[in-house]
């Protein structure tokens, strides 16, 4: 019987200290995708792209992405290892890839985070000291205090993490669902900017493909992150089963919550007051939909919702970082887990140093300043490539399956298949269309390149044996690896 056989379940199963449930993995899905400050970053961007039709691009994406979510399940039920599509990319397909997998995710989890420090800071002094809100240097130690703030958390363990994203979670969809069902009614009253139209999601409505593709391309980036939900397989209580369901659930709720917010947002203000209040058009939408404190408290669900995001991603990072150092292709710090809860502390520690760094160097030029925004701004191409990556070892570690059933063949098959075909559409209409610039598409590609020099240097300099195994012997090793792990922690 293999180590990752749904047979021993109950023997994994135990309530351990530090064991999370699967409502705490749903609550870091739904953290890993930020939809605060998804929609305060996204909102004015989605309406310049495609106008008042943002819902489409939306609910073109949830089908594609709830296919993938699945994949995500089945391959997680096949090997719960932290490092996910890292470990199963290279037992389906080839170590290399495999290796490029976790690195892209590791790009995403890291170079992600400079993207919510400095908002982290920003909302935080808007709400305590307005008058240094453009001062770089306060706006910098305020954010960095944030990451030192929620590395803490992570290093106490998942469970002090997830009660955190509990509490951050519940306020942050409260406030922004019933800011959203106040917007709709204000739009249905004919008391928005604008009079409803269902002309809004015609394809000549939404600005014809360019606009389409444009808001497809801004939609995968909003639903990105809810795979947070799977890099605590191994600490999970049911491991086997309990990541992937949370997954599943993270991306519906998702889905749920960015069509009724766009919806109710979108025509609150005009598009020229929207483009001028790009940066905090959640507080001003709040003002306008929630009487008295709500500028205040949509900017309070905005920075404690980037603050979960931040936590969710130096949690994801680590045990990426954790599983692929593992396999040697990491430094071996970072395999240094905690033999009582299965925490990576080591590497949560590294992660955490990692997005103070790049926060530093964010700040130190303008030409690296734009170099970073640069990448950050291709993290959306880079996680069509994950995912479309993840989705395709799906649907081929579980080809002999599809013929046992119509289930197996719609859940195994089409659903993450449609995935791996939108991702790769996705991927190739953005660039055709020039809804991604040439530099984000360089910078994506060339972040993506880097990682396959490193593991050529790994190879050839290291001698690593992840490398040199082919797809079959690669699953052996990594199961061999975790049980030496397991054995040396229960010692």
């Amino acid at each position: 019987m293999t180590d990752n056989d749904p047979r021993r379940a109950p023997e994994e199963s135990g309530d351990r200290p530090g064991r999370v449930s699967v409502g705490d993995a749903i609550v870091l899905g739904l953290s890993g995708s930020g939809p605060a400050q998804t929609l305060a970053v996204s909102l004015a961007a989605l309406v310049s792209a495609c106008a008042y039709g943002g819902i489409v691009p939306l609910l073109l994406c949830f089908v594609p992405m709830l296919g993938i979510a699945i994949g995500y399940q089945r391959l997680n039920r096949w090997d719960a290892n932290s490092g996910a599509t890292f470990a199963w990319v290279a037992r389906v397909f080839h170590p290399f890839l495999g290796f490029l997998c976790g690195w892209m995710i590791l790009l995403y989890y890291t170079l992600g985070t400079s993207s919510l420090t400095i908002p982290a800071g920003t909302y935080t002094l808007a709400l305590l000291a307005p008058s240094h809100v453009n001062d770089h240097v306060a706006v910098a130690i305020t954010g960095g205090a944030w990451n030192v703030f929620v590395a803490a958390l992570a290093l106490k363990g998942i469970r002090a993490a997830a009660r955190f994203a509990w509490l951050i979670v519940g306020f942050q969809y409260v406030v922004l669902f019933t800011a959203a069902v106040a917007g709709i009614a204000t739009l249905l009253e004919g008391h928005a900017a604008t009079h409803f139209s269902w002309h809004w999601f015609s394809l000549q409505g939404m600005g014809g493909w360019r606009g389409l593709m444009s808001g497809i391309l801004i939609a995968c980036f909003m639903y990105s992150g809810w795979d947070a939900a799977v890099y605590v397989n191994e600490e999970s209580r049911e491991r086997i089963e309990s990541p992937g369901r949370a997954a599943i659930v993270s991306v519906v709720i998702l889905a749920l919550l960015y069509v009724l917010a766009v919806l109710g947002f979108q025509a609150v203000l005009s598009p020229a007051q929207l483009e001028g209040h790009a940066g905090d058009a959640l507080a001003v939408i709040g003002a306008q939909l929630l009487p008295g404190p709500g500028s205040t408290i949509m900017s309070l669900v905005v920075l404690t919702g980037a603050l979960a995001t931040l936590e969710a991603a130096v949690i994801s990072a680590a045990r990426v970082g954790s599983a692929m150092s593992r396999e040697r292709v990491m430094p071996a710090v970072l395999r240094r887990v905690d033999p009582r809860t299965g925490n990576p502390w080591a590497a949560t520690l590294v992660m955490g140093l990692v997005n103070l760094v790049l926060l530093a160097l964010t700040l130190a030029t303008s030409s690296i300043a734009r170099a970073l925004g640069n990448v950050v701004s291709s993290l959306g191409l880079i996680a069509v490539l994950f995912y479309g990556l993840t989705a395709a070892a799906a649907v081929w570690q579980g080809r002999g399956t599809l013929a046992r059933s119509a289930a197996d063949l719609i859940a195994g098959g089409v659903l993450p298949g449609f995935g791996v075909l939108f991702m790769a559409w996705v991927l190739a209409e953005s660039v055709r269309s020039g809804a991604a610039s040439t530099i984000v598409v360089v910078y994506g590609m060339g972040s993506v390149a880097l990682g396959a020099v490193i593991a050529f240097v790994i190879h050839r300099m290291g001698r690593v044996e992840f490398f040199r195994r082919g797809a079959d012997v690669t699953a052996t090793a990594l199961h061999n690896s975790r049980d030496a792990r397991r054995e040396h922690e229960l010692s």
